[in-house]
């Protein structure tokens, strides 16, 4: 009998499936390939890409579920072949010009087409490999041939030849291109090809690991936690049974494996540190694998995992294996009530059943970074009254020099202080440590030293008491001792937008259960808030709090203290509502 979510999964893929059918896809033209050149735009192309490759994932999927089916036969065999015709795999904001489009003098010196091997080029060919792989006997012959053809020369042959930026990277893009391009070699090459890549892939591999310290934690963020060890995860496997190497002998990976329960602060609410989104769904399959590979791998919920198997970019990989490695016998829980000090990677998460703190140090060269060096996210019974913004809408110039241009990624949107009008800057030298952990039942007491953090001579100690009993509150302490008094000091917090009242010494902000007050010292600070809109991941616009609070008569010695208590509902404070402040 099949579960609950086994049945939304397969009802979702059959509706996806039936629109599919009836709608063809558009093959992406010139003036859409030449969009991320002209004005930086991904969008446009993109969603025509992806589509392509969720109906492909989508046939496929149902083909195996109902492998008689020849309707769904048929689809997998068009998209294949529309793939097998696109002019590149790799995506325009990816793309290496001297390759795709080299001039005819350059090509008439090897008389070969040369390809960019990115995240999307490899996913296609380990998408295409496995496909023909579980399929190959149903379908055309000629079809399976040309399949190969086209991984050999879009992939396999590039990467023998050449090199790439991401072989020696220590974030996502090596195990997705690596692991990608080692699965695909070993459903397709004879021995000793597929040990010349294997051999490379291996190496890559190392990179990859070398990424994470010691406590496993993902500094990319959750959704590349996932995306990345997941395809770290599927290489190892195949490679496990196709040539009996262990890959997950390496206590390291045990350490990533668990990052998963460390990073929930309830439900789908995730710590989005860096290009993160602010809720997450856990991949069900996935997480049952890695359980029976460590037991201590949390087993959540079912109700948090999505039904939509089929992520935004129709990625193959992950979704066949949620109906692979979905386990129905496994019962799962709730995210668990505890602490976790992810030390080397300066992350620190407590969670108290429907409350949370998050916080962290490091630095701002991190992969994906954000200028947050000391910032903390507060979560409470639905709502994460204090927030990260989490990662914008891909844009050329969110990986160029104006990246922290954009408030998601700059100082500006996080809640961490502005000195002498300056907010904090990107490089490794602007960094922080978490100095000092106590944890008990009661409360737990984390001490930042954020004095690097800043281009200005001081020493800035960040203190944060967090009491866990009945109903939970948070004390920020801040301590500042500068070489000479600042022009400026201004506290920054970002919190959700929420209707909110700003009180003689407090501003409340009304969430849907729980009232979050946050005590100032009326005598040191002037408070203000704004409500201002960033365009998000989705290039949706979304609003947010900004709360300043200027700190006046500033000298060279100080401290500032905040709480953040948590009160039921609202305290009869009248509300602005939705139409004044909108």
């Amino acid at each position: 009998m099949k579960s609950s979510w086994k049945c939304k999964v397969i009802a979702q893929l059959e509706k996806d499936a039936e629109q599919f059918l009836n709608t063809p896809a558009i093959n992406i033209n010139f003036d859409t390939y030449r969009e991320f050149m002209r004005n930086g735009d991904r969008q446009a192309y993109e969603a025509q890409y992806f589509l392509r490759r969720k109906r492909l994932t989508t046939f496929g999927l149902l083909q195996h579920l109902y492998p008689l089916k020849k309707l769904y036969l048929d689809a997998i065999e068009n998209e294949i072949w529309h793939v097998c015709n696109e002019f590149t795999w790799c995506l325009p904001a990816h793309l290496d010009h001297l390759f795709e489009e080299q001039d005819y003098k350059t090509y008439k010196q090897t008389n070969q087409l040369q390809y960019t091997v990115d995240l999307f080029a490899a996913e296609t060919a380990f998408t295409l490999a496995e496909i023909i792989h579980l399929f190959g006997e149903q379908l055309d012959d000629f079809l399976v041939e040309k399949v190969k053809i086209e991984i050999d020369r879009r992939v396999f042959t590039p990467f023998l030849e050449r090199t790439f930026h991401w072989e020696t990277a220590t974030h996502n893009w090596a195990s997705v291109c690596g692991g990608s391009i080692g699965s695909a070699a070993l459903y397709l090459l004879n021995k000793d090809r597929q040990s010349q890549i294997i051999d490379r892939v291996m190496q890559t591999m190392g990179y990859y690991l070398a990424g994470f310290e010691e406590d496993g934690a993902c500094t990319e963020g959750y959704g590349y936690w996932k995306y990345g060890f997941g395809y770290f995860v599927y290489f190892a496997d195949l490679l496990e049974r196709y040539r009996n190497i262990n890959l997950f002998e390496d206590p390291k990976i045990k350490a990533v494996a668990l990052f998963q329960q460390k990073v929930f602060l309830a439900g789908n609410d995730v710590v989005n540190f860096s290009d993160a989104e602010p809720t997450a769904t856990p991949t069900l399959g996935f997480t049952h694998y890695l359980h029976k590979k460590f037991p201590e791998v949390h087993l959540p919920l079912e109700r948090v995992a999505s039904a939509k198997i089929v992520d935004h970019c129709g990625r193959w990989a992950p979704a066949i294996r949620e109906l692979w490695w979905y386990d129905q016998e496994l019962k799962g829980r709730n995210w668990p009530t505890d602490s976790y000090f992810m030390e080397h990677s300066s992350i620190f998460l407590s969670r108290i059943e429907q409350y949370a703190l998050a916080v962290k140090a490091g630095h701002n060269d991190e992969p994906h970074n954000h200028n947050d060096v000391g910032h903390f996210i507060l979560y409470g019974r639905g709502n994460v009254f204090l927030r990260d913004l989490g990662s914008g809408q891909y844009h050329k110039d969110y990986f160029n020099d104006k990246r922290y241009q954009f408030i998601c990624n700059s100082a500006e949107g996080h809640s961490v202080p502005v000195i002498n009008e300056s907010y904090q800057q990107e490089g490794k030298q602007y960094s922080g440590k978490i100095t000092q952990v106590n944890q008990n039942n009661d409360h737990d007491d984390i001490e930042l030293d954020l004095s690097s953090a800043y281009s200005e001579q001081l020493e800035y100690v960040r203190r944060l008491q967090w009491y866990k009993k009945d109903r939970p509150k948070l004390v920020l302490i801040d301590n500042f001792a500068f070489n000479e008094s600042p022009t400026s000091l201004v506290e920054s917090f970002i919190a959700e937008d929420l209707p909110f009242d700003l009180q003689d010494n407090k501003i409340c902000l009304n969430g849907d259960e729980e009232t979050l007050e946050i005590l100032y010292e009326k005598d040191k600070v002037i408070p203000s808030v704004e409500r201002k809109c960033f365009r998000n991941h989705q290039g949706e616009i979304e609003y947010y709090l900004h709360i300043l609070c200027e700190v006046v008569g500033v000298n060279q010695n100080f401290s500032l203290r905040f709480e953040f208590n948590f009160e039921e509902g609202h305290d009869g404070a009248e509300s602005i509502t939705d139409e004044e402040r909108y």
